[in-house]
């Protein structure tokens, strides 16, 4: 794949899954956050997260 659309499908993909992360925090109710509702939000950021370290790479690889 070209690195430069490579970049653009992680960008795409990290921008769901901040959507699913912006989403997640909403859903927690406070004061008294479900167990449910916490476990939809370390799922979330986690996969943010990765989504983020995968877009950096596919950054980094478009420099070079």
């Amino acid at each position: 794949m070209d690195t430069s659309k490579e970049w653009y499908a992680a960008v795409k993909e990290w921008q769901r899954a901040r959507d699913e992360l912006t989403h997640a925090i909403a859903a927690i109710k406070w004061p008294d956050p479900t167990p449910e509702c916490l476990a939809s939000y370390d799922r979330a950021c986690a996969r943010e997260t990765a989504a983020r370290e995968r877009m950096s790479q596919a950054y980094e690889r478009i420099r070079r």
